[in-house]
Parts: structure tokens; C-alpha cells; sequence
């Protein structure tokens, strides 16, 4: 077994400010050597709800039993992880970690008082205050819930006249959700998913926010974005996510959905989608549940795969159609490479994930399983290890053996030992909490913090290149804000580094609003906060959150002026509106017009933490969301 230094989330904080300061930050707080199993520890973490009783099941809608969603994200703001579960007929749930190993249930005490039925659900800080804020569907119901966080865990139902709730006298089946900035304006947008409804009904939605002024306001632009095409007369959508497949700066949208209604929506750069579906090679999967992306052949872009049903000699009909992974080839194009990947049978499956468990570098896959009916009862979950771009079904030995109804499926770090759990969430029983009890080895764990981009840096495209002589040999990772069915993984990007001895010689991280930043010579073996420097944002010198010719009307008129603060057009705070502030506006204005960017070196220690802390005082003094 290999020996390894821990990190823990506590130092989060010291490791964020020594990576400002450019110093190393590794836990060193203890070595141990475990086999490399996953246990069940649920009950002894204190995780012991139900998702939905029998008595409830009987009285709803056959759709209940597709139910299930959670997501994990540090709600309290103490540094740890916390975990929220949805319910049908009963009051949500938060977890709160208390940094030893256990949960602390909360509902009344989180802001969950009454009873709902709510089903998918996905977290991000959508007024960029500090804080991760919920949103969940429902199914069943004729609303969904836009919850705003105090900073301290307690959650505030925006209500029905929120454009957010898409509340009508329709009852829907709400299923997944999905963050993201697609237009780029520093906010994050909301995609919603709907199963079954009519088209002039459904409410799959896509959500702008308005950002600024009123907190939580969003307009519907589902028919002016273009994404109201659907390949049926009905919306059969299960899983949505706003992701840059072709690396172009913008936001696309992937969407899971049941009978053979899989999509992939392109962003042509100006709000708006196009269906590009069938020549980009996908929707083949004739019951697209789950979806996930990861780069699971090395090659630097992400490929997708989708969980299916697949046909069991008692039920070979038309309830089938086995999973799909898609590799991604470049140009907007995709092949199905699920044979050869060794991923094509696992189940009736829904939730799943690209995770590295066992820290090697590459990218391993699980997907829940479940529907007790003729040919599939018993269904255990599935745990594919990655073997060089072929999957090996390692269950059984890893210890993922659960048979019951598994819906929503994400993956954390709870204990913050350096490698990555999983938890699977049950319909009509209590969820599974599989700790990670193998030696970790080697990682790098990147939390980002935004500054002009949305705060949580969901969209950020991240780069690791272990050893800078072998630039080929890199991780890439997209942050994201809503995962798989259902349910949300925790955002911080986890990076297994193998036998890579040393330090990391490159980070590279594209942010949301195209500011490229490198860190180089990373410390492994540590969870590392990054802060977009706030000087990305500079050029918009009159505050209109605009790069643009009145900024740079402002730049000329003063030009050649001692400034006493940071104030106006002195971009670079050098008490002076001079070249450098005409630098700084126009590459600014390339970006936001869609030009190119180009990376910039790893600021010197002193600059970063002088930046980091004037951006906060700066946004304190200004009362800017960026």
C-alpha cells in the first residue's frame, strides 16, 4: 500500500490563502493504509430517512417511482460538505457535516418545514453572495422551489410568483436540473427538465437571471433561446446540463431524456441553441436516464454517457436499449464507442458518474440500478473500473453491492481524506453512504472562487498537467452545476495523479469569463481554493458590466489624470490613466466580443493576495456582483 498525506477540508481556508501567497499547503496530519473497498456507513454517519413511504407511493402517480435526488455542497459555509435529499410527501432534508465522520439531520432548523414533492435538485449561488442557494422540481406538484440561503443554511422558499417556480395549474413530473452561465453575463442560469407532459404544458425550461436588483429574478426564454424542440409530440426529459462540449466559450446543452428523445443542443454564441443532435451522432439511446461527462480516454475533451435499460430475457421488447458512451471526436462529432468500452449492460440504470476512486489519473464510471419488476429485481449498483479506455465491472470486489431502488447518484469527499465517496440515493428506502476506504495516494483537489465570472465557476474549464515535459499527459474537468439524474455531485474538482512523483508543474484554468490564469508547481495532496484575479474584469470601466466603447470613451476623456483610488479608468491601479489602462480595456473588449484568449502567467504572491483581498473590498464598497 502506499503511504499518503491527507488533506482535510478544515485547512481549506490556510490552503486557499498559501495558494494566493504561492506557497504549498499539504495536510500532514497522519498516514494510514487501506485496502481499496467501498463501505457502507450510512447508518453510522447518521443518515437514516426514508425517501418516500409505501403509504405515500400508492396515492401517486406510477411516475413516483422514478423519484430521487440529492446533491452535496458546503451549505453552511464551515468548510465541509453537507448533503440535501429530496422527498415525496415529506419535508427535504439537510445533512449537516459535522467534520467527524456524522451528519446532523436538519429540516425545520434548514428551512424545511412542510411536506413537498419534490424530486431533482441542484445547488449554486445564484445572486453571487457567498453562499450556495437551491433550486428543486417536483413531480406531482404543479410548482417547483427556488430556495435562497442565509450564509448560514437556512433556505427561503423565493414562492410561486417567483418566475423561477413555473407555477400553473399543471401538474408536472419535474425531474433534473441544471446550472450555468450561457450568456455569459456573470449569473447563473437555470435549465429544468419535465417528463411526460404535452408540449404546450411541459416545463422544461430554460431560466435567465436577471442578476442584480431583485434577488432571484429570472425570465423564461425557453422559445427565444430555441431549445422548445423537441423529437416527440411530448417532453420526455430527464437529465439536463448547460456544458462546452466543443470548447468554444460557450455554454451548450446536453439533454438525457426517455424514448429515444435525446438531445444536444449547440450555443451559437448569442443566447441561442441549435438542435444538432443526429449529425453530431448522438440520440441513439432509446431510454436516456442518466448522463455524465468526463474525459475518459485521455485526449483532452469530454465524451458523454448516458444510462439505459437494458432488455432482460424476460422483457426483450421495445423497454430496452442498453446504455451509450459517446466519445467525443472534435468538429461537433461523436462515436459510440459502448461495446468497445466494455459499459453497454448494467440494468435498468439512472444515476451515474465519472469519478476517479482509486486516484490512478483516469476516469472510473458507476451507475444506480433498480425497477423490481419482471427481469430486473435485485439490480445492484454498478462499478466500472477504468483499465487504459476499457471499463472492468469491479463491484462486488470494491464492495458496491446495494440491491435496492437506486435513483439519484452523486460523488464527494465527506471526510476529507483525499478520495472520493459516493452516495446513491433509494426510492421508498434510505440512501447508501459508501465510503472511500482505499489509500488514496496522490491527488489534487481545485475549489474556484469567481470574481467577474459567476462566484461557484461553474463552466470553468480546468487543466492539470502533472509534468510539463509530457503536455499530452493532462486531466481536464469541466465544473459543473447540476450532475447526472436527479441529483448534484460536490463541485470541487478532484484530480487522481497515480505515481506522479513531485509537485504538479502546470495548472491551467479557463474561467467562465475567458480569463485564462496558470498556477505553476502545485503542491499535491491538497484541496486548493483558486480566485479568479479581479483584475479579469477589468476594462469595464464604467460599471455597466459591459467592455465597450463607452469605456473606452472614458479611458480617452481621462487620460493623463492622478487618481488618488481606485476609481474611473485607472484599470491597473497604478494611481494613473494611462497605456496600461488601454491595454487592459482592449483585451477585455477581444473577450467579450468572443476573441480569443490568451494565458497569462501565475501572478507573483504579493499581487495575487493584494488582489484577492482589494476584489472583496472592492465589491463591498461598489455593491457589484461580478
Amino acid at each position: 500500500m502506499r503511504a499518503h498525506s491527507k488533506s482535510r477540508k478544515l485547512l481549506t481556508g490556510v490552503c486557499g490563502l498559501a495558494a494566493l501567497a504561492g506557497l504549498a499547503c499539504a495536510d500532514t496530519l497522519g498516514v494510514r493504509a487501506r485496502a481499496q473497498t467501498f463501505v457502507d456507513v450510512t447508518a453510522a454517519a447518521g443518515i437514516d430517512h426514508v425517501q418516500m413511504t409505501a403509504n405515500v407511493a400508492e396515492g401517486l402517480p406510477s411516475p413516483a417511482f422514478m423519484t430521487g435526488g440529492a446533491a452535496a455542497g458546503d451549505f453552511d459555509g464551515d468548510g465541509l460538505v453537507d448533503l440535501v435529499f429530496t422527498r415525496m410527501g415529506e419535508a427535504d432534508i439537510l445533512y449537516r457535516n459535522q467534520g467527524d465522520g456524522t451528519f446532523e439531520p436538519r429540516t425545520a432548523t434548514a428551512g424545511f418545514a412542510v411536506a413537498t414533492q419534490t424530486n431533482g435538485v441542484a445547488s449554486a449561488d445564484i445572486d453571487n453572495d457567498g453562499d450556495l442557494d437551491l433550486y428543486m422540481t417536483s413531480t406531482n406538484d404543479t410548482r417547483n422551489y427556488l430556495y435562497l440561503n442565509d450564509g448560514q443554511g437556512y433556505f427561503t422558499d423565493a414562492g410561486t410568483t417567483n418566475v423561477a417556480a413555473l407555477a400553473n395549474t399543471v401538474t408536472r413530473m419535474g425531474q433534473g436540473v441544471s446550472f450555468g452561465d450561457y450568456d455569459r453575463d456573470g449569473y447563473l442560469d437555470i435549465v429544468t427538465a419535465d417528463w411526460r407532459n404535452f408540449l404546450d404544458d411541459n416545463q422544461a425550461r430554460l431560466l435567465r437571471n436577471l442578476g442584480g436588483g431583485e434577488v432571484g429574478a429570472f425570465e423564461d426564454v425557453t422559445v427565444a433561446a430555441g431549445i422548445d424542440v423537441y423529437r416527440s409530440n411530448r417532453a420526455w426529459r430527464f437529465s439536463p446540463r448547460l456544458i462546452d462540449l466543443n470548447r468554444d466559450g460557450h455554454l451548450d446543452l446536453a439533454v438525457a431524456s426517455d424514448f429515444v428523445t435525446s438531445q444536444l443542443f449547440w450555443s451559437n454564441g448569442d443566447g441561442t441553441f441549435i438542435d444538432g443532435t443526429i449529425p453530431a451522432g448522438v440520440g441513439t439511446d432509446l431510454n436516456g436516464m442518466g448522463s455524465t461527462f468526463g474525459d475518459y480516454d485521455g485526449d483532452g475533451d469530454l465524451d458523454w454517457f448516458i444510462t439505459n435499460i437494458t432488455p432482460s430475457p424476460d422483457n426483450p421488447g421495445a423497454t430496452g436499449g442498453f446504455n451509450r458512451l459517446y466519445r467525443n471526436d472534435g468538429n461537433r462529432q461523436f462515436t459510440d464507442v459502448t461495446l468497445a468500452a466494455g459499459v453497454r449492460d448494467s440494468r435498468w440504470s439512472w444515476g451515474t458518474s465519472f469519478f476517479d476512486y482509486d486516484n490512478d489519473g483516469d476516469l472510473d464510471l458507476i451507475a444506480t440500478n433498480g425497477w423490481n419488476g419482471i427481469g430486473w429485481e435485485d439490480d445492484r449498483t454498478t462499478l466500472w473500473r477504468n483499465d487504459g479506455g476499457v471499463y472492468t465491472d469491479v463491484s462486488e470486489a470494491e464492495g458496491v453491492t446495494d440491491t435496492l431502488q437506486g435513483r439519484g447518484l452523486l460523488h464527494l469527499d465527506y471526510d476529507a481524506d483525499g478520495d472520493l465517496d459516493v452516495v446513491v440515493v433509494n426510492n421508498e428506502a434510505a440512501p447508501v453512504l459508501y465510503r472511500n476506504d482505499s489509500a488514496p495516494g496522490r491527488y489534487l483537489r481545485i475549489d474556484l472562487q469567481g470574481t467577474a465570472s459567476n462566484r461557484d465557476g461553474i463552466g470553468a474549464w480546468i487543466e492539470v498537467t502533472p509534468d510539463a515535459s509530457e503536455p499530452a499527459a493532462k486531466q481536464v474537468w469541466e465544473v459543473d452545476g447540476g450532475s447526472s439524474f436527479l441529483s448534484q455531485n460536490e463541485r470541487t474538482a478532484h484530480f487522481g495523479l497515480g505515481e506522479h512523483a513531485g509537485s504538479v508543474d502546470v495548472v491551467t484554468i479557463q474561467w467562465p469569463s475567458g480569463y485564462v490564469q496558470q498556477l505553476h508547481d502545485v503542491a499535491v495532496n491538497q484541496t486548493l481554493l483558486v480566485v479568479e484575479p479581479w483584475f479579469s474584469s477589468w476594462g469595464d470601466f464604467t460599471g455597466d458590466l459591459l467592455t465597450d466603447g463607452a469605456d473606452l470613451a472614458m479611458w480617452a476623456g481621462q487620460y493623463g489624470v492622478a487618481t488618488t483610488e481606485f476609481h474611473g479608468a485607472d484599470g491597473d491601479g497604478n494611481a494613473r490613466v494611462d497605456g496600461g489602462d488601454f491595454l487592459i480595456w482592449q483585451r477585455n473588449a477581444a473577450l467579450a466580443s468572443g476573441g480569443a484568449a490568451t494565458a497569462v502567467p501565475e501572478p507573483l504572491a504579493a499581487t495575487l493576495l493584494l488582489c484577492g483581498v482589494a476584489a472583496a473590498a472592492y465589491r463591498v464598497a461598489s455593491r457589484r456582483l461580478f
